[in-house]
């Protein structure tokens, strides 16, 4: 039995052609013969060496130019020395289109351009409608004209451009041009009458050497996935798509030894085109060798030992679920009430299919746990039932994720975005064992930690590689495991609309069938492991798509008709299930980082993500304080628990990976791109707001157990877990300290001169800038504030453009304001470059020369700051400085101060620029080209330690990464430590744009601070104006250890709580000076933070161990020390894991949580 499937397009004619001669439109008016050149290379240089677009560059100069130029098959174009391409004579594929990278065999990997032509006869002068669809960009020339160009990235839809033309009478030459952008390449033409009606009088032709298009036949064999149910029993399918000329009376015999007759098959009559045919064979049960003998009244030929392969059992999981999308198709506040609805359309969906197979029964999967959360709390208990009730079934599954979230947030904010499952089990009965992760293209490294301590077995990723590269050639199932060795399975999985890739959502078998057997002989051609095979899909191809339930339809209907594969519709967790089962013994392990490629966006709100860094370690504070004060004896109440949540909830709907509207750099002005951006920020300065108010709650909880004096004081607190010294920034209001009388700042437990400076006044205070020495870990220090004169500072050497203490010397090229000397004194090393192109603390702009903001190394303009002023700043107790500005491209300009601290070895580097608001690709960097020689470059990354190129996943981010608090580059005799309190985003070795590098590769110890840009050309924003201030944090040292790169960078990042307070009337003892409410015996063992039991009483300590080292708390000094009752470890979720412990022992890295409560 055989199968003819007519494509969209089958010819009206179906005799052979002459070449010249006319050749009909086909159905639905489309160009069937092209005569096509390519590829042609992306980029050109001009005889200067300056590279241009290959997309505007005219490659057919030597035949008369685009505008004029008639190629025929056989022509030749040279591009180059001893490059060429020659034409050839081709036709569309039964879509309707030419697929370039089939014409070609071009990898999709690759770019660049390719040209295609034909001649269109018209019988009359005409006006007419091109319908052109394209992937990536087209121009098209209609006789001398251009008449379209749309320099676009995008995949093929037929008919997507329209182009009004007009045709003279006669022969019109088309040309078009198509750039490839990497993927997907292709092209379709339809010619239409000016009304979308099928158009009279209009054939087309192309020029052969061969003489005839009749000569062109080719037939390609390729063996299907599919055993189809027929009445003659099971079948298998041998597909062959024949493309000719036209053929007459075609006939097929296919015969082997394993069968007792040949199998005999009339096709008829063959279009010109490319056409698809199914052959039902009988099925092999192991592999056979087929003769095939095709013949018509033109064409005869042979093909001896085709293989046929004893067909694969394969199993499809259809997970349906909707991509979580905050904004981006519609605003927030709309979208955000559309997914509760969405559950209540699965639950009905649920009770429609009842009745159906249980394959085919309808199953959704809730990608995020906030959706249900909101849910549960929003619905009457009859809905809450309805769905506990399917969850139990299995035909809903909830998933781990709070959302889809972006590399930004800190690790003790992923640990509070999981909280909800908490309460799924504990008011719902609900068990989550799978987290699911679509879009984003990486994942904190924490998560493996907490979700291994929860029973969550499963991480499945959804990437869409639009801006990255994709980890691993195939679908790929591996042990993940975090730093210390715990492990989950992750899956790296197809795009989240894989499903609808296939055209799922159109519910027709044919389209489906089509993309299923690509796709799984795909698999097959690069070695997938397995048998089963799991796809993601939405109710339509969209973001924040509605569930649909004809979905459940097709995949009853197909199981009915194929044995072979078998469609499941499914929940996620039932693939992963399967494979821990089966294969789970065979699976890789990576332990590694997964760092995301697309956080480069967070850069294009360069002000917004610096509020949101700070307000997340600001909570650490202000959480740890309220813990200390519950032990202490003050509860929190249940008010701040919950404002704690909600500082909690919008900083992390602030680092989610949707940022805006759809059209937000094509349209910025957009009503709906701006009211996206207005969503999406209010989540951050709505976070800033509350949390700086929960940071005055927590002095209002906490400053009953600080000492007063019979003089004004500052109580400084440590929520660190070591002895610190460090900055305090504090206001100080003028009625303790006048504006123009002298004081002495006297720490209260040594008698000594604290080092202060004021900063800046106000009418009412002045903000100081203070360093205090050895404020006890999680405890507090008193500084005293007392009248008289402050000792002056002895005089060092400084001038407008040098500076020099103990630690270090540094000198400032007076010409461009960048550091040209920074020796340590202490490791005896210039730390700065002197070869490289840059200097160290040099702000340089940079411009993207491309329309479609393509990320080409050959594509950027670099230019540094002109116009520098450098001047003597500050030379103070704290520290002395050099400060500079000047001019730099896209700003209202630029200035910078260098900080020389000489109270301890630090430097600190201050920017402030004023941007203007520029749409233009851009962006602005900060180098830092240290000299260090085998330095090797370590970062913080979200619970754990990166070293950039070795331990993250292959294929993950390279070209730029993502930091927490710090970056060390370390040798085997130092390492110097620095990083940001505002910046997260750096770029390692290099400005590494347009590389895609597949792991990262330094060669030299430089890094790039990447401030923002705007190279998105979707989703984030299109500009950012105003003034913009960040800073940095530097020191070098002889210590290689984690713990002083740890210590800094936290010390450095994480505030001081500091509160002033007036003259205490009542003093009735002298108070403790100083004191730590808990101290600490694991110098290896950082508290991330401390923060108030959500579930029950007593304080959460989270922990982890950061120097790879075995380590131990114990937990019995602590008792004594701030009157615990009990010690319980716990998990994530605050589970207990163990009761009444008194001590925690640590692997290296690992990470634990510990309940500890107060007596009563």
């Amino acid at each position: 039995m055989m199968r003819f499937f007519f494509p969209v397009c089958p010819l009206l004619m179906t005799m052979p052609v002459i070449a010249g001669d006319p050749i009909p439109l086909a159905e639905g008016g489309f160009v069937a013969a092209w005569t096509v050149a390519g590829p042609l290379p992306a980029e050109v240089k001009d005889s200067a060496g300056v590279s241009h677009g290959g997309y505007y560059h005219d490659f057919l100069t030597a035949a008369g130019g685009e505008r004029h130029a008639v190629p025929a098959e056989g022509d030749r174009i040279d591009f180059g020395p001893g490059k060429s391409v020659f034409w050839k004579t081709v036709l569309i594929n039964p879509t309707g289109a030419l697929d370039f990278i089939s014409i070609f065999e071009a990898s999709t990997d690759s770019s660049g351009v390719a040209y295609a032509f034909s001649q269109l006869h018209s019988e009359i002068d005409q006006d007419v409608l091109l319908k052109v669809g394209s992937n990536d960009g087209v121009q098209i020339w209609l006789n001398e004209n251009l008449v379209h160009d749309n320099h676009v990235s995008r995949g093929l839809t037929i008919g997507e451009d329209t182009v009004p033309v007009s045709l003279k009478k006669g022969t019109n030459r088309l040309l078009a041009k198509v750039e490839n952008l990497g993927g997907s390449w292709g092209l379709s033409v339809i010619v239409a009458g000016k009304d979308n009606k099928p158009v009279k009088g209009v054939t087309t032709s192309v020029a052969s050497e061969s003489g005839s298009i009749q000569n062109i036949f080719s037939v390609q064999w390729v063996p299907s996935p599919f055993v189809i149910r027929t009445p003659e029993g099971e079948r298998q399918v041998l597909t062959a798509e024949i493309t000719s000329g036209g053929l007459e009376d075609a006939s097929c015999r296919i015969s082997s030894d394993a069968w007792p007759e040949e199998e005999a098959f009339q096709l008829g009559d063959i279009p010109v085109g490319t056409y698809p045919f199914e052959f039902q064979l009988p099925v092999a049960d192991k592999e056979i060798k087929i003769n095939v003998s095709f013949k018509s009244k033109t064409h005869n030929k042979e093909w001896k030992d085709i293989v046929l392969e004893q067909p694969k059992h394969w199993t499809v999981y259809l997970v349906q679920h909707v991509h979580t999308d905050i904004g981006y198709t519609r605003p927030q506040t709309e979208i955000l009430a559309e997914h509760l609805r969405y559950i209540d359309y699965a639950l009905d969906y649920c009770d429609l299919t009842d009745d159906y197979p249980d394959d085919a029964k309808f199953r959704w999967t809730c990608e995020v746990s906030w959706a249900v959360r909101e849910y549960l709390k929003r619905r009457p208990i009859e809905q809450v039932e309805r769905f506990k009730k399917r969850v139990q079934e299995g035909r809903i599954e909830v998933t781990g994720m709070f959302l889809n979230m972006a590399e930004t947030a800190t690790e003790s904010s992923m640990a509070a975005s999981l909280q909800p499952l908490r309460e799924f089990k504990d008011e719902f009965g609900i068990e989550v064992r799978t987290a699911m992760q679509n879009d984003v293209n990486g994942a904190a490294w924490c998560l493996v930690d907490y979700f291994s301590g929860i029973g969550l077995k499963y991480l499945t990723m959804g990437i869409n590689k639009t801006r990255s590269l994709l980890p691993f050639d195939l679908p790929t199932a591996f042990w993940w495991e975090s730093p210390s060795g715990k492990r989950i399975m992750a899956f790296r999985a197809e795009h989240y609309h894989l499903g609808n890739v296939w055209k799922i959502h159109e519910a027709q078998i044919g389209p489906f069938r089509d993309g299923l057997m690509r796709y799984l002989e795909q698999l097959a051609n690069k070695g997938y492991p397995f048998d089963r095979v799991y796809a993601q899909y939405s109710g339509y191809q969209t973001d924040n798509s509605p569930p649909a339930m004809k979905e459940c339809d097709l995949i009853r209907e197909w199981n009915e008709n194929y044995v072979w594969p078998r469609l499941r519709s499914a929940t996620a967790h039932e693939f992963f299930e399967w494979i821990e089962k089966e294969k789970g013994e065979e699976l890789p392990v990576y332990r590694v980082a997964w760092p995301d490629w697309w956080t480069d966006g967070f850069g294009s709100a360069a002000r917004e993500t610096a509020e949101a860094r700070r307000i997340h370690v600001g909570m650490q504070v202000n959480e740890t304080a309220m813990a200390l004060a519950a032990l202490l004896g003050t509860p929190v109440s249940l008010g701040t628990t919950e404002r704690i949540q909600e500082v909690q909830e919008q900083l992390l709907f602030y680092d989610e990976h949707t940022f805006g509207a759809a059209e937000s750099i094509g349209d910025p002005m957009a009503e709906n791109t701006m009211v996206q951006w207005g969503e999406k920020s209010s989540y951050c300065w709505q976070a800033v707001k509350t949390g700086g108010l929960l940071r005055e709650e927590a002095f209002g909880v906490i400053q009953q157990y600080l000492p007063r004096a019979d003089v004004p004081t500052v109580v400084v607190c440590n929520t660190l877990n070591w002895d610190r010294s460090g900055l305090v920034e504090v206001f100080i209001d003028h009625e303790i300290i006048p504006l123009h009388e002298p004081c002495r700042i006297l720490d209260a437990e040594t008698g000594r001169e604290v080092p202060a400076q004021r900063l800046r006044n106000r009418t009412e205070g002045s903000y100081w800038a203070l360093w205090v020495e050895n404020v006890p870990a999680l405890g507090y220090k008193v500084i005293r504030i007392e009248k008289g004169g402050q000792k002056p500072k002895p005089e060092l050497p400084t001038t407008s453009h040098k500076m020099e203490n103990q630690f270090y010397l540094v000198e400032v090229d007076p010409d461009t304001g960048n550091i040209i000397r920074l020796f340590d004194k202490e490791l005896g090393q210039e730390l700065v470059d002197s070869n490289s192109q840059w200097r160290i603390g040099q702000i340089l702009h940079e411009s993207l020369h491309d329309p479609q903001r393509q990320l080409k190394t050959d594509r950027f303009t670099r230019t540094p700051l002109k116009n520098v002023k450098v001047q003597e700043g500050a030379d103070e107790e704290i520290w002395q400085s050099i400060r500079f500005s000047g001019d730099l491209e896209g700003c209202a300009g630029v200035k910078g101060e260098y900080r020389l601290f000489d109270t301890a070895k630090r430097i600190d580097l201050h920017y402030s620029i004023r941007k203007n608001p520029i749409t233009d690709p851009e962006a602005v960097y900060v180098a830092f080209p240290f000299q260090f020689p085998d330095g090797k470059f370590i970062y913080e990354a979200q619970g754990g330690m990166v070293t950039p190129g070795e331990n993250q996943l292959p294929r993950s981010s390279s070209d730029w990464q993502t930091v927490q608090s710090f970056i060390a580059l370390r040798n085997k005799t130092g390492q110097v430590v620095f990083g940001s309190d505002e910046i997260p985003l750096v770029q390692f070795g290099d400005l590494n744009l347009g590389k895609w590098q597949e792991m990262v590769q330094i060669e030299k110890p430089h890094v790039f601070s990447w401030i923002l840009n705007n190279y998105w050309f979707t989703n984030f924003r299109a500009t950012q104006e105003g003034e913009l201030n960040w800073s940095y944090y530097l020191t070098s040292t002889k210590e290689t250890d984690n713990r002083s790169a740890v210590r800094f960078g936290w010390g450095s990042r994480i505030p001081f709580l500091a509160r002033v307070f007036p003259t205490s009337k009542d003093v009735k003892k002298t108070p403790a000076p100083s004191l730590s409410w808990i101290p600490w015996n694991a110098p290896n063992v950082i508290l991330v933070d401390a923060r108030p039991a959500r579930y029950g009483d007593g304080v959460i300590l989270h922990l982890r161990e950061m120097e790879g080292m075995p380590s131990t708390v114990d937990l019995e000094g602590q008792k004594t020390a701030m009157k615990i009752k009990r010690a319980d470890e716990v998990n994530v979720l605050e589970e207990v894991v163990r009761k009444n412990v008194r001590s925690v022992s640590f692997e290296p890295f690992e990470v634990k949580f510990v309940r500890l409560l107060a007596r009563g």
